[in-house]
């Protein structure tokens, strides 16, 4: 039997990259993507749903999330479906599902958010010229979320 968990959004950042230091030295980037619906209403009235999705991000992306993304950011996201579960302060079970980039099966693409700088010597389209509009990283290992003690 074949199996496949692959989620592949395309939206607006929803606020800026929240970057992580993990336990294991590396770091990881959680935002918050939104995705929208338009149509039209039996009335013939716009209407809109948007969904929002918690996007965490391991290994060699996290740097151009870090660099490049901002709220608002058009972003491209590729990786898998995860719910894990918690205990919140109050101390209630909670879950929350993430889409987890992590491993060479995860990118992300942004296609909008700030350039780098660039290299004041090198001309515009040589190497330290200007940056493209996208990024794409592929991403390292799947480290679990764990903030550094």
């Amino acid at each position: 039997m074949l199996n496949m968990n692959r989620a592949t959004l395309l939206g607006h950042a929803g606020r800026d990259p929240e970057i992580r230091d993990l336990k294991n030295g590396g770091k990881a980037a959680v935002f918050t993507l939104a995705t929208s619906e338009k149509w039209t209403d039996r009335e013939g009235r716009p209407a809109e749903a948007t969904e929002w999705h918690r996007i965490v991000v391991y290994g060699p992306a996290v740097t151009p999330v870090e660099t490049m993304l901002k709220k608002g950011g058009a972003v491209l996201v590729e990786g898998r479906i995860a719910t894990r579960g918690f205990r919140d302060k109050e101390g209630n079970d909670r879950a929350v599902t993430e889409i987890v980039v992590a491993g060479a099966q995860g990118t992300v693409n942004i296609l909008s958010g700030r350039r780098p700088d660039p290299e004041p010597s090198a001309p515009a389209g040589e190497p330290g010229g200007e940056a493209e509009d996208t990024a794409n990283a592929g991403t390292g290992d799947g480290a679990e979320l764990e903030e550094a003690a």
